[in-house]
């Protein structure tokens, strides 16, 4: 396809607004939300309520949901997208460093200007990214936006940490060294989750597969070609309570956003001018960026007779990568340190709710762009 693709933006949006699928998962997203704010603000629940959750999704569900996802065929197109995906990040989170650093350059407190650029360039990938790509767009989206993540947690526990906490800051009371913010970054249940996932899916590519008998403990006794460790088809029955475990990370996890912005005071949050300049520019100018570069990258990619180099599941995920909230790390850190910490907490709350609106946005956006066919990969 080429621009041309594009004229048909009318009829593309179109498709779009009339897809029931897109207005099922943004009503999903704004409900759940919704329900977590009024039963916080209720005082039906107890205060620590969004902590608890939070601590389940991050520590079992997404985890579950992460490896589970890569129970699937492999593909040549899903291996490009790893390795695209893989290299993608750390361009990326490097160009947005040198970018945040850029952007908050007018501001004449320093101090707010380097925590601020530190939030733009890290979002709150696991924790809101996550589950809105595995939701909205599947599975291999889901998968690519695992890896784009690696480069996150690499330079979120160092560069981030670096940037916001002196040097022999503490965190809960202990020095971290190098050590332990490798330990971070690669012990995380998440990552480990996501290697193996990656791994085991990416050795169907090099083994054998198999005759197995799928779910051979009832009377089916269809027989499929997999590789042993396809769990989903091996041992569905062990497979399949990850699975649910793993589901229930989005609905979670939305529902701890409500209660966090329900703890919180909305009224001195809306004060702040930079929570609403930060917000703005996450939202809806730093996606666009990145928007922008992988549509300059397909194109290339088109002249060259290389269309499968960015995909529409590295597309969407990508995109959603940057739209969502600072990360609740790097927020962490402006508070461990006492850096700017009211500012960072105002930050995170408005653009929160900024976000809520900003989902409706970029996924009409990505839906029509989809629609219209312009990375859509060749047979």
């Amino acid at each position: 396809m080429n621009l041309i693709a594009f004229a048909g933006i009318g009829e593309n949006l179109a498709k779009a607004m009339s897809n029931q699928t897109l207005w099922t998962n943004i009503a999903q997203t704004i409900i759940l939300i919704a329900l977590g704010f009024f039963f916080t603000k209720k005082k039906l629940l107890p205060d620590a309520t969004g902590k608890v959750l939070t601590k389940f999704v991050m520590s079992v569900a997404l985890p579950c949901l992460a490896f589970c996802s890569f129970m699937s065929d492999f593909s040549l197109q899903g291996g490009i997208d790893a390795a695209v995906n893989f290299v993608l990040g750390f361009v990326l989170y490097v160009g947005f460093i040198f970018l945040g650093k850029l952007i908050f350059l007018p501001i004449k407190d320093k101090k707010k200007a380097k925590v601020l650029s530190v939030l733009f360039a890290f979002g709150s990938t696991t924790f809101f990214g996550y589950p809105l790509v595995s939701s909205i767009f599947g599975s291999q989206a889901a998968n690519n936006f695992n890896i784009m993540n690696v480069a996150y947690r690499v330079f979120l526990y160092s560069y981030a940490y670096i940037a916001i906490c002196n040097p022999g800051a503490s965190e809960d009371g202990k020095k971290i060294n190098v050590y332990d913010l490798m330990k971070k970054v690669f012990l995380n249940p998440i990552v480990i989750a996501t290697f193996v996932g990656l791994v085991l899916w990416l050795c169907q590519a090099i083994t054998p597969a198999q005759i197995v008998r799928k779910d051979w403990l009832t009377t089916n006794v269809s027989e499929t070609f997999v590789v042993p460790w396809r769990l989903d088809v091996t041992l569905p029955w062990i497979f399949q309570p990850f699975k649910v475990v793993g589901n229930l990370a989005s609905p979670i996890i939305l529902f701890a956003i409500g209660c966090t912005l329900g703890g919180t005071s909305i009224i001195e949050s809306a004060k702040d001018k930079y929570a609403w300049i930060y917000a703005g520019l996450k939202v809806f100018v730093a996606p666009g960026v990145v928007l922008g570069l992988l549509v300059l990258v397909r194109l290339i990619g088109n002249l060259c007779g290389f269309p499968q180099i960015i995909s529409t599941d590295t597309l969407n995920s990508s995109v959603i990568t940057w739209m969502v909230p600072p990360a609740t790390v790097a927020v962490g850190y402006c508070i461990s340190a006492d850096n700017e910490k009211e500012m960072a907490a105002h930050t995170s709350l408005i653009s929160t709710l900024v976000a809520v609106v900003g989902i409706v946005f970029w996924v009409i956006i990505l839906t029509v762009i989809e629609a219209s066919g312009f990375f859509t990969i060749p047979a």
